[in-house]
């Protein structure tokens, strides 16, 4: 699996013995060379006429749309070629894109388990098409349809783009074929007349955890299922020209979403927090996001009384965090064009250390509940930009805001120039005002596989200690097909923490480095991957405030067998005492690691050390097993950790998840040992092609600092899409809360206007 460090997220653990050999093969190992690059340019021909949904392919109509090269798909999992093939078609007229596919699949089972649109994306085989109006990589799609017929689909400035559209599918003799009408009013078509778009056919072969590729590069990733295709491969894929009609590229409807909402039960008005706790929080009835085209491809999204009840989507782990963790955001005011907004936090640039993660200066949700909020986002030629506005109260605080956030981006279609600007306003009644502002560049050689960058941001306001704060990084990184090298430095200075922002930890400077190797099949490989990493940060005091080394590896074997990362990471990181008086004086309150600036009273530096042994079977296929043991020594404790999950699809219905979490911890000065076990049980029912039903029972129990509580939770919930956009949630309880909430959800949206996230 070929991922960039700053490209994409990783699995960072791996096994010496692993990573011994692959570092070796790595120097020899070639890869089969794809017949389409993003080079390739084809013409998009004209349906003669509108093209029935018949998978059959009977039409000989469709002959004309028949996609060059279509036999030289490439295994992105194996970097090889395809092992069976597939021939793609596409077509337009005024109103659609036509997409179909024929596919060969002898001596491997077709998958084809969900029965419920946008539900369990990547369980089943998939064909599907990647379509850029654009031509710029600045508005992406991707939609996909199974052998069942179940679709889904995909946006990179939206993740809850959900349009209609239609698709087929039928069994052959020799696999499977599939149809796809693509309504073009639900894509930004900047403009009509004679232009030229970028394609992609992608398939996943699901019993083999494999995923092929029509246009393909040696730099593309491989990724779990349900991640891929990814849109950072934009940049790869071929052009096709076309004419778009004038009603085709016209300004999109407006659309407009209300929701009504109740809650009853002894618990009906407890809410999660962006801290993930459950507080007191008066039940909103009624509010209302709108979206409004301004241009073909630049819309005013606006949202009063917004709902806060999370019923779309919850979160939750008991994993050990050594830094707090990021989540995805879901409400539909934030959800739309976050990456223009954010737009050094896009999936092409990234800043903040290998071990941390990334930093970003606007992190919605750290936003708990708001009241109103107004935005423009969108893309013209080759920029992308947004600016916002939100204000709330929250009355858990009585704090009140009144933020601002702004973003900008130029990048050409092929990366190999971007630079972006973005910054946030942030007016706060009692923490006060911070103000900060981004700027950044970056430049690749296509040929070199040279990659330079440079980011640097600046804080200021009564919220920053010392009144001001930066943070600076850079890097130089040679990427190559089969490798990858980084060597970059990064600052940051005390008590840098945009309010509205992530920020892992500050008071860090000094170098970070990594290197990666990534190989195909082989002699009872399927694919590898291997990554070295290590940074050593330093403070003010001159102390070495954070520090990271580790080996990881990835191997997948051709038996079912895989080890996700097997090997040591190696950490330590510093606190320091918090004084209670002015200035440095009066006695300890507490410890923090953030930084111990300007005081650095206490000092005290803490292992985090974890060996880990993954085995999973039947990874990225419909019903896999995953195991992990992990021990070492975390903080102040000697920690065991033991994990095991499982999937299985029965019938064409029901879909049941296992899970089996427990850890162990003790003292390393002295103190009992303690351990925290969870049981989960999930199980999840289709009821019709836009309707599900799942029911989850989880129980923690013991007692240690890895779980948020303890305590057996029950949540229900049903969801129900109309055809006509309007959608129906009942939900009981939440998985997010440690034991159940004696809370009943009732939210009805009603839709109107253009389709969900266009």
């Amino acid at each position: 699996m070929q991922v960039s460090w700053y490209e994409a997220s990783r699995v960072r653990r791996a096994s010496p013995l692993v990573v011994s050999a692959v570092l070796l093969a790595a120097v020899t190992l070639g890869r089969a060379q794809a017949a389409v690059t993003a080079a390739f340019s084809f013409p998009i021909a004209r349906a003669p006429h509108a093209l029935a949904l018949d998978p059959t392919l009977r039409d000989p109509a469709w002959s004309a749309g028949r996609v060059p090269n279509d036999g030289a798909w490439e295994n992105v999992t194996t970097r090889s070629a395809a092992a069976s093939r597939t021939q793609a078609y596409v077509l337009y007229d005024d109103r659609y894109l036509y997409v179909a596919f024929r596919v060969e699949q002898n001596g491997t089972p077709i998958t084809a388990t969900q029965s419920v649109n946008d539900v369990g994306f990547g369980i089943d085989d998939f064909v599907g098409i990647g379509v850029d109006p654009s031509g710029a990589g600045s508005e992406d799609y991707y939609f996909e349809t199974t052998p069942a017929g179940t679709r889904y689909q995909q946006a990179n400035e939206n993740v809850r783009f959900r349009p209609r559209w239609q698709s087929a599918a039928v069994r052959t003799a020799q696999g499977w074929n599939a149809v796809m009408i693509v309504p073009l009013d639900v894509l930004h078509v900047p403009r009509a007349g004679v232009q030229t778009w970028r394609f992609q056919f992608v398939r996943s072969v699901a019993a083999r955890g494999e995923h092929y590729a029509w246009a393909y590069n040696g730099l593309m990733q491989d990724a779990p299922a349900g991640q891929w295709p990814a849109f950072d491969d934009a940049r790869f894929w071929a052009a096709g020209d076309l004419r778009v009609a004038v009603s085709a590229a016209s300004r999109p409807r407006p659309r407009a979403d209300l929701y009504l909402l109740e809650s009853v039960g002894r618990d009906r008005n407890l809410f999660e927090q962006p801290n993930q706790g459950f507080l007191p929080q008066s039940v909103r009835h009624y509010g209302i996001d709108v979206s409004v085209p301004l241009t073909p491809t630049i819309d005013f999204v606006g949202t009063l009384n917004p709902d806060f009840s999370n019923v779309e989507v919850d979160q939750e782990t008991i994993a050990p965090q050594e830094f707090r963790r990021q989540l995805v955001e879901y409400r539909p005011f934030f959800a739309q064009g976050a990456v223009f907004v954010n737009a050094a936090s896009g999936m092409r640039t990234t800043t903040g250390s290998f071990s941390t993660g990334q930093n970003v200066i606007f992190y919605s949700p750290s936003v708990g509940a708001f009241d109103r909020g107004g935005k423009v986002e969108g893309s013209f030629g080759d920029q992308s930009f947004g600016i916002m506005s939100f204000r709330g109260f929250d009355p858990t605080t009585g704090n009140t805001f009144d933020d601002q956030a702004f973003g900008y981006e130029h990048a050409l279609q092929d990366n190999s120039f971007l630079y972006w600007t973005d910054g946030v306003l942030a007016h706060h009644s009692l923490a006060g005002d911070d103000s900060t502002l981004e700027g950044g560049v970056e430049a690749r050689n296509l040929k070199s596989g040279l990659i330079t960058f440079a980011d640097y941001s600046f804080e200021n306001g009564s919220w920053v200690p010392d009144g001001r704060a930066t943070m600076f990084q850079t890097f130089a990184d040679i990427h190559k097909p089969n490798y990858e090298v980084n060597i970059g430095y990064l600052d940051i200075a005390p008590n840098y923490n945009p309010i509205d922002g992530y920020t892992a930890n500050s008071d860090i400077r000094g170098p970070q480095s990594i290197v990666d190797f990534t190989g195909g099949s082989s002699a009872g490989i399927k694919s590898w991957s291997a990554f070295i990493e290590g940074d050593r940060f330093q403070d003010e005091s001159g102390a070495v405030h954070q520090a990271d080394s580790g080996v990881f590896a990835n191997v997948v074997f051709t038996d079912g067998l895989s080890l996700d990362g097997a090997g040591p990471s190696i950490g330590e990181l510093r606190s320091y005492a918090i004084p209670s008086g002015p200035g440095c004086s009066g006695a300890s309150i507490g410890v923090t690691y953030f930084t111990g600036f300007p005081c650095y009273r206490g000092g005290v530096t803490q292992a985090f050390n974890l060996m880990n042994v993954p085995v999973d079977y039947g990874d990225a296929t419909p019903n896999p097993i995953n195991t992990d043991y992990a021990w070492g020594t975390f903080g102040s404790n000697e920690v065991h950790l033991f994990t095991l999950s499982m999937t299985r699809v029965i019938g064409d219905r029901l879909t049941l998840g296992v899970d089996y979490d427990g850890t162990f911890e003790r003292p390393l000065i002295s103190g009992p040992l303690t351990s925290q076990w969870l049981r989960r049980v999930s199980i999840g029912y289709s009821v019709a092609t836009d309707s599900t039903l799942t029911v989850a029972l989880r129980s923690i129990n013991g007692y240690g600092g890895f779980a948020p509580a303890v305590g057996t939770d029950l949540a229900i919930a049903y969801q129900q899409r109309f055809h006509n956009g309007d959608q129906l949630y009942v939900n009981y309880g939440t998985p997010a809360a440690a034991a159940t909430l004696d809370r009943l959800i009732v939210k009805f949206v009603f839709h109107a206007g253009a389709d969900v996230g266009t």
